[in-house]
C-alpha cells in the first residue's frame, strides 16, 4: 500500500483502538484475543504491499481496517484449531508406545471404514472440498481456484461435510 495510506489506516488504528477492540471482544468473547488481534492488523499494515490504485478501492477506512482485523482473527482461529492440546499430546505419547493388540487393529479397521463410507456419503463437491483441505492440506484459496468456486464457499462446504461426520458419529 501507498506510505500515506498506511500511516491514514495506522492512525485510525490508534484513534479507534478502543472501539474496534470493543467490537472484536464481542464477537469473540475476548479483550485480550481482541487486543492480539490488533496488534497483528498493526504489523501487517506495516508489511502489505498494494498497488496505488488501492487508495481509490478504500472508500471507507473503518470499515476497511474493521476487515483487516476479522482476517487476523479469521486465520488466528484457524491456527488454534490445528494446535494440540497438552492433553491430546500426552495420549498419543502413550499410545506409540502401547502395544498393539488384536483388538484394537479391529477397532481402527472399523474406525477407517466408517470414515471412508462417511467421506463416500459426502455430495462430490463437498467430498474433493475435504480431500484436498484435509488430506491434501491445500489452503482454501487454491481449492476455490481449482474448483471454481469462492473461498467462502470452500469454507462452508467443509463446516457442512464436518457437521455430517459428526452427526454420523453420534448414530
Amino acid at each position: 500500500m501507498t506510505e500515506s495510506i498506511v500511516a491514514m489506516l495506522r492512525r485510525l488504528l490508534i484513534d479507534d483502538y478502543y472501539g474496534l477492540r470493543e467490537r472484536l471482544a464481542r464477537r469473540y468473547g475476548s479483550a485480550d484475543f481482541a487486543s492480539e488481534v490488533l496488534h497483528e492488523a498493526w504489523l501487517r499494515l506495516g508489511r502489505a504491499e498494494a498497488p496505488p490504485s488501492i487508495a481509490a478501492a478504500v472508500n471507507n477506512p473503518k470499515a476497511y481496517l474493521y476487515r483487516i482485523a476479522l482476517n487476523v482473527a479469521i486465520d488466528q482461529k484457524r491456527t488454534e484449531k490445528s494446535w494440540l492440546g497438552k492433553a491430546e499430546i500426552e495420549a498419543l505419547y502413550r499410545r506409540t508406545f502401547d502395544e498393539l493388540d488384536p483388538a484394537r487393529v479391529v477397532e481402527a479397521r472399523g474406525e477407517v471404514k466408517a470414515l471412508a463410507k462417511a467421506i463416500n456419503e459426502l455430495p462430490p463437491r463437498r467430498r474433493a472440498i475435504f480431500m484436498a483441505a484435509r488430506l491434501e492440506n491445500l489452503p482454501y484459496k487454491v481449492i476455490a481456484e481449482r474448483l471454481g468456486v469462492t473461498v467462502r464457499i470452500v469454507d462452508r462446504e467443509l463446516k457442512a461435510a464436518l457437521d455430517q461426520f459428526s452427526r454420523m458419529l453420534r448414530e
